[in-house]
């Protein structure tokens, strides 16, 4: 599940000091992207142990993504820094960090529902308390995964991408190759594979679709955002994209949501039966236990979240669609293909 904003970011990498970040080699400027983003995630951990720090879990998740975007990007420089062993290892540590994170965005929206007709609220209140154990085992896994894990990846890492070899040409009729053009030709292919998953999305269910071009949209902005302070154009873009991305995550959520109140609905039915069975099989001479056991329904109450979900799902896609789909997004991705040439050419 995607984090339904991403208002709360920390900074994305900072530019290192003297030349252009875009003017050094691709091996040079991707192996510094990479450390800077590999800082974050550093910085991040020691904080998912603080169950105040309310951020932890999401600065982590980020820093996490722009890492393994940012290897993915540069794949070709960054290869014999990274193997697939490696590579396996850091897909795996992002991956524990989901589950939490799912849990904590459907509490969030569920809270948000407002004052229920009190038909609702036992479905409300037994969804929660299922919703908060998840959450609570599942950032104790989390916790002592990243411990064990994340300082052999960061130390194996840190050693690989700290040192590299390079082929140098002498010859001066032979154009020596930048980090900047290696990324105009990484943002040419990302804006073919978001323009087409664009076209591919044809009504508010359709998840693989919005899924992909939310993922899309994300590396985008990650291979954009560093270079801030060198384009000018950039920040624009990447706001841009971030609102996009926004825009993909809500509905995404309201998906992965819908799936879950499907498990639940099926999860109470059965447990409203296995305690019927119980009670009549009992064979106590005092009725009100079952009688209370008949009443409660907990049904109700999750059919109408879900319901809602589904009202959310289709509003997004409506101003999915208004804004980005059929056409609509044209004139944005000329401006995205506009930064090729700028970033080819850094200084």
């Amino acid at each position: 599940m995607a984090d339904s904003t991403d208002a709360a970011d920390p900074e994305p990498a900072a530019e290192p000091a003297g030349p252009s970040l875009l003017s050094r080699p691709p091996e040079e400027g991707a192996r510094l992207l990479a450390l800077a983003f590999l800082d974050q995630a550093a910085a991040a951990r020691p904080r998912l142990a603080d169950p105040e720090d309310d951020e932890a879990l999401h600065d982590f998740r980020v820093a996490l993504r722009r890492l393994r975007s940012g290897l993915r990007a540069y794949r070709d420089w960054l290869d014999d820094s990274v193997p697939k062993k490696l590579g396996k290892r850091l897909r795996r540590l992002a991956a524990a960090t989901g589950s939490g994170r799912d849990a904590e965005v459907q509490i969030a929206w569920l809270r948000s529902r407002g004052r229920l007709p009190p038909s609702h609220r036992p479905g409300l209140a037994w969804l929660l308390l299922r919703l908060e154990e998840r959450k609570r085992q599942a950032y104790a896994e989390l916790v002592e995964e990243v411990a064990d894990e994340f300082s052999l990846v960061e130390s194996d890492l840190r050693r690989k991408l700290s040192v590299y070899q390079a082929e140098v040409h002498l010859d001066r009729d032979t154009p020596r190759p930048t980090l900047g053009a290696a990324t105009a030709a990484i943002l040419h292919a990302q804006i073919e594979e978001l323009t087409d998953h664009f076209a591919r999305i044809d009504d508010p269910g359709d998840e693989k679709q919005a899924h992909r071009a939310r993922i899309a949209a994300k590396r985008l902005r990650y291979l954009l955002e560093p270079f801030k302070g060198e384009v000018p154009a950039v920040a624009a873009i990447v706001q841009r994209l971030k609102a996009l991305q926004d825009l993909l995550g809500e509905l995404h959520d309201a998906h992965v949501l819908e799936h879950e109140l499907a498990d639940q609905v099926a999860a109470a039915a059965a447990e409203r039966a296995t305690q019927l069975l119980d009670l009549t099989l009992e064979g106590s001479t005092d009725p009100a236990p079952l009688c209370a056991a008949r009443r409660r329904r907990h049904e109700p109450g999750l059919l109408a979240f879900a319901q809602a979900n589904r009202a959310r799902r289709d509003e997004v896609f409506e101003r999915l669609e208004e804004g980005w789909l059929q056409g609509r997004a044209d004139g944005f991705l000329g401006e995205l293909s506009g930064l090729e040439p700028v970033l080819a050419e850094g200084e």
